[in-house]
């Protein structure tokens, strides 16, 4: 039976990290928490165990000192040195002594002390480590004064915080169906024609520890969002359907999360209906971008799962925490609350919201803030469980209402205090209003509007993308965000504009409006579906033009002389087929001998519409009765061709 560094990690309730360094100073090759551990290193690893609980119990500390020096061959420095005895970090201490941070951090383990390199240290512990290495101590002298911005950043003391972890891939591949079985909610069977299409930020309570999960979209128009997603987390999760396998976005995801240095995961869905043989498929797929298995003696880590039943879903949340607590994921809480924004949008009763994740302080209600051209106060906080409360911690997603005006998703959100709000007014100055540009003949004018600022940033790349390949181009006059007003069909009158709508609603002013101006408005829940529709309106119109194409060629057989019928051909059709509906041309050797129009056409003495390759026929010809044995027919169709 196989260990894993992991597994011997909760067996002993010694962090990863922890033995990870212990085995690599001793000489054992570990990649990661997802390592088999040989036979020789779980020797080593139970060996030490016991050794550090017996250490424990002892009653003198010559004792337990003289386990670790012999342990981890600790080296009592020829100058005596000295440090300040106060609480510090084991970094700290570490670099205050000069030895590796893995070797303090062993040490203490052996201690019975369980710590990362950002944890603080108490002074007894302090007194410890340095009679230990045989440090001597200094009184702590009268601090000065310093702010806390420059004590929490510039001296590095901070507090862990929870992982900001990313589900990406295809579409439908489950990313959404393994968020709703976490998090035991239904937010997939809420999502129109079962696809994600805005950023979700959601804090997922598991045994293993509080996770932040990102939810993006999967279909192509709502790259943008993805990317957002990534730049804000810690851990991107790849989800690959094993019955589907390496998809375009698939490939998209795996590029844009090596874009921004993430870690990458591989939860290999849809396992409940697949075969081993498509899992190994997805495996060898994965492996074409670089993304070697563990087990075949990479570095990337994949769980089998089944997002619909939870198979495996719980091994994945522990590779997810463990992978957070290697990355030492930190953040400063003493210093104003600085993060960006995932998504905007307007919210009845609450104005203009966005979706904001905070990478250090603490965001609490009544706080000023800047976000790019806008400003405000905070007056509400949401968490994702849609609860009020007074304060959100770093890494945590809240919807944040009391902006002035919806802010860019993406742009960076920082609070300050009362007098940089009217500072950053000052500075900001008039806005210019909008130039209305000139509007194209042939342009297809048209008025979008959109939920929130990601699903309009999505529709308007998507329609320039298409734009340009049909035969009309798109202008759009007007996009924004909320619900379709009376300005906007007034708008849409004056400009002879087309109005679309996603996921948003029509004010009743407006549809009255719309009605009597027989103005049509086109309501959406699915992107790709306007996208669809959009795509046949700009088609209408383009010219059509009739050509002339070779479909088919015979050889004549025979030739039939029936009284009161006429001429009657029998072929062989070579290639292609003889349509009823078709010309042919007659060539006797070099030379073209004849054409007309095909009046009747039959196989084995039934009337037909198409003869195919391989077969015999007979036909008529108008215009043309002079057949002789090996001439060739070729047959040709009149077809319409849009240009």
């Amino acid at each position: 039976m196989t260990l894993r560094v992991y597994e011997f990690s909760k067996k002993h309730g010694i962090p990863s990290k922890d033995l990870i360094s212990l085995l690599r100073n001793k000489g054992f090759e570990v990649a990661s928490h997802m390592s088999i551990l040989p036979s020789d290193a779980i020797a080593f690893l139970e060996l030490h165990v016991k050794q550090g609980s017996g250490a424990l119990h002892k009653n003198t500390p010559t004792h337990q000192e003289d386990v670790l020096e012999e342990e981890l061959d600790i080296e009592t420095p020829a100058d005596s040195a000295s440090i300040i005895l106060e609480p510090m970090t084991v970094s700290g201490f570490a670099h205050a002594i000069n030895k590796p941070v893995s070797e303090v951090i062993i040490a203490l383990l052996k201690q019975g002390v369980m710590s990362t390199k950002n944890q603080i240290l108490p002074e007894k512990v302090i007194s410890q480590l340095a009679h230990l290495y045989s440090i001597s101590l200094i009184e702590k002298p009268v601090e000065k004064k310093v702010s806390v911005h420059h004590a929490a950043v510039d001296q590095g003391e901070k507090v862990e915080r929870q992982p900001v972890v990313v589900v990406i891939g295809h579409v439908d591949h489950g990313k959404t169906t393994l968020l709703d079985f976490i998090r035991k909610t239904r937010v997939a069977a809420r999502e129109k024609g079962g696809i994600t299409q805005h950023l979700g930020a959601y804090e997922a309570k598991t045994s293993q520890g509080n996770v932040v999960f990102l939810d993006t979209p999967g279909h192509e128009a709502f790259s943008l969002i993805r990317v957002r997603g990534l730049k804000v987390a810690d851990i991107a999760i790849l989800v690959v359907a094993a019955d589907d396998g390496i998809m375009p976005q698939t490939i998209e995801a795996i590029k844009a999360a090596r874009a921004v240095g993430l870690p990458i995961i591989v939860a290999i869905n849809k396992v409940d209906k697949a075969s081993p043989q498509q899992i190994e498929s997805v495996k060898r797929g994965l492996g074409q971008y670089d993304l070697i298995p563990e087990e075949w003696g990479g570095q990337t880590i994949c769980v089998p799962i089944s997002a619909k039943t939870g198979q495996g879903v719980s091994e994945l949340l522990d590779i997810i925490v463990l992978q957070s607590q290697l990355m030492e994921l930190t953040a400063s809480i003493d210093i104003p609350a600085r993060g960006f924004i995932l998504e905007s949008k307007l919210e009845k009763g609450r104005g203009p919201v966005a979706t904001v994740i905070c990478q250090h302080g603490i965001l609490k209600v009544g706080d000023n803030f800047v976000c790019g051209s806008v400003r405000g106060r905070v007056s509400s906080l949401i968490d994702s469980a849609g609860q009020r409360v007074d304060s959100v911690l770093p890494s945590i997603p809240a919807s944040v209402a009391g902006f002035s005006e919806l802010p860019q998703v993406g742009d960076l959100f920082e609070v300050v205090t009362g007098a940089e709000i009217k500072k950053s007014h000052a500075a900001l100055g008039q806005k210019v209003a909008p130039v209305r540009q000139v509007m194209h003949e042939n342009a297809l004018n048209i008025i979008i509007k959109a939920d929130n600022v990601s699903s309009k940033e999505a529709l308007l790349q998507s329609i320039s993308k298409i734009s340009g390949k049909t035969f009309k181009q798109f202008y759009v006059v007007a996009s924004g965000v909320g619900s379709i007003t009376e300005s906007d069909i007034d708008l849409a009158l004056d400009t002879k504009s087309l109005v679309y709508g996603l996921h948003v609603k029509v004010e009743p002013n407006a549809a009255s409006l719309a009605q009597k101006m027989s103005l049509s408005i086109k309501l959406y829940d699915i992107i790709y579906k306007m996208l669809d529709d959009l795509q046949i309106v700009a088609e209408r119109g383009r010219p059509i033009k009739k050509i002339t194409k070779k479909i088919g060629e015979a050889s004549i057989l025979k030739v039939f002389d029936i009284k009161n019928l006429g001429i009657i051909a029998g072929a062989h059709v070579r290639s292609g087929r003889f349509s009823r509906d078709g010309k042919v041309v007659v060539w006797r050797g070099k030379y073209k001998v004849g054409e007309g129009a095909i009046k009747s056409l039959q196989r084995d003495k039934k009337s037909v519409k198409d003869v195919q390759a391989g077969f015999e026929c007979a036909f008529m010809v108008d215009g043309f009765t002079d057949w002789v044995v090996d001439d060739r027919v070729e047959c040709y169709l009149e077809v319409t061709e849009v240009e």
